[in-house]
């Protein structure tokens, strides 16, 4: 029997069990919002307007990131029905870029070497960045977006001492995809009203301007037959203007180069060009206190400060909360899957300071392996880390009954409109098939990834022994049994590493 004939009676419009991977599961991302999900989910979301951290350790294919999608989910319809106490969602799941830029920073040639020296203050850092960049582009893109506009406005009426606190993280955290950032930067410079009269080449051109004034007249007083007193005050002017304005220059042009060349060292996770921040440095008041903002070596203090300053900004657009997904750290390139190089990864971000910080929760998905390291961590680090207060499930397990619901939900779920929906999962087996046959088969698997290749296997079983004139749609128990035989020991076999 060929498969579409087996999914033509059952009135299936697509495959409800292909998917492996929940970013490319269209019958997830259709049916999010109804779908069976982990019982534990509900402790791990948490409240929108509460921000708190969750850790969660899981095998592949356990779910992880279908509960990162549906979370996001969650976060953006609590979004849309509030104005106020919304959630600023940042994705830190991609974590190339990330390590990349770090390799380059710390070792050029040899890449791996970064991974001994990830610090606490790289994360902050780069989770900075994507913030920062997210909400300059909210700022400066889709201008006819009623949303945008509303941003805009509120930022225009931000206090001058918040204004300028978003140029400077700006200045320090924005890492656009596309545009350059000369552009970003004189486009967000208009809207927060922050430029200045006299940047560094108007500077430069009044100590030009008063030192020609100065030798002009100077030279008319010294040559000139008949000594006039308009000549000598000119030269004098000229020459006071010259040492006064070049001396402001000179240490101005000093500090913001010193500023700029430690900042590129200390932000070791983005891409910065020293004579860019130290050109732009021009265009910030000289009184403002730029220094708070500026990381300095060896020192977070600077990061939670500009997390600090960052809410601040986006409550008065209406966030009460700041949540960051960590997510798929087994998948960089550099990582490759190995447990240590995740330990060395994530280990840093496991501060209780940082996870708990006001206004802000950590939705962190990290895969099983790091789980039985952390049981052989030291005791300074485990009272660093402060796991017992981070909502942590360890491990995040599947039983077969929610298994059960979870594929009896996406079987009805892909069922044509016209269709009479299945009640139970049992439909699709013969008449000596129970419930219990299948939640226990199921249970085997242990996680979705796993029920879902399961019950493909049985179904594609069913269809190579089966005629297509038969008229044999369901399933007999000795297929369910071969099939539950040879899956449950693939699973065996995946948990041993063969």
């Amino acid at each position: 029997m060929d498969i579409q004939r087996f999914f033509d009676h059952w009135q299936l419009e697509e495959n409800p069990f292909q998917a492996e991977e929940a970013r490319n599961d269209a019958v997830y991302a259709r049916t999010m919002g109804t779908t069976v999900t982990h019982p534990d989910f509900q402790k791990i979301f948490g409240q929108p307007t509460v921000p708190s951290t969750s850790i969660v350790f899981g095998e592949k294919g356990s779910g992880k990131t279908a509960m990162r999608l549906m979370m996001e989910r969650r976060f953006e319809a609590h979004n849309a029905t509030h104005d106020q106490d919304r959630v600023w969602m940042v994705r830190y799941d991609d974590l190339n870029p990330f390590l990349d830029q770090l390799a380059h920073a710390v070792s050029p040639q040899n890449p791996d070497a970064c991974l001994d020296k990830i610090r606490l203050a790289d994360h902050q850092d780069a989770i900075l960045s994507l913030a920062v960049t997210d909400l300059v582009d909210q700022l400066l893109y889709d201008l006819k977006d009623p949303d945008t506009r509303r941003r805009r406005k509120t930022v225009r009426k931000l206090s001058k001492e918040l204004r300028l606190d978003l140029a400077v993280l700006a200045l320090l955290y924005d890492n656009p995809r596309h545009g350059e950032r000369d552009t970003r930067w004189r486009h967000l410079k208009r809207l927060l009203r922050i430029g200045q009269l006299v940047n560094r080449q108007g500077h430069g051109a009044i100590v030009l301007g008063c030192a020609a004034i100065g030798l002009t007249s100077g030279g008319l007083w010294y040559f000139s037959e008949s000594i006039r007193w308009e000549w000598q005050l000119l030269a004098v002017a000229g020459i006071s203007g010259f040492l006064g304005f070049g001396f402001t220059w000179l240490s101005r042009f000093i500090k913001n180069g010193f500023r700029a060349r430690k900042v590129c060292r200390e932000i070791r996770t983005i891409a910065r060009n020293a004579r860019f921040f130290s050109d732009r440095l021009w265009d910030l008041p000289g009184h403002h206190g730029v220094e708070r903002l500026l990381p300095e070596k060896g020192d977070q203090d600077k990061r939670y400060e500009a997390t600090k300053r960052f809410f601040q900004i986006i409550n008065r657009l209406g966030y009460g909360a700041l949540t960051v997904f960590v997510d798929r750290i087994d998948e960089p390139v550099m990582i490759h899957s190995d447990s240590e190089r995740m330990r060395k990864l994530v280990w840093p971000m496991l501060n209780n300071k940082f996870l708990q910080q006001e206004g802000f929760g950590a939705k962190m998905l990290l895969p099983l392996e790091l789980s039985h390291l952390l049981d052989g961590a030291d005791a300074d680090f485990k009272q660093q880390a402060r796991l017992d207060k981070q909502n942590m499930i360890n491990p995040l397990r599947w039983t077969g009954s929610t298994l059960y619901d979870l594929c009896t939900s996406r079987f009805r779920n892909c069922q044509s409109a016209e269709a009479e929906p299945i009640k139970q999962l049992s439909e699709l087996f013969e008449d000596d098939v129970d419930e219990r046959d299948l939640v226990d088969a199921l249970d085997q698997m242990h996680q979705p990834r796993d029920a879902f290749k399961f019950l493909y296997a049985v179904i594609q079983r069913h269809c190579q022994n089966t005629t297509g004139e038969s008229g044999h749609h369901k399933i007999p128990k000795l297929t369910l049994d071969f099939v539950r035989q040879e899956q449950s020991q693939r699973v065996v076999n995946l948990y041993r590493g063969n």
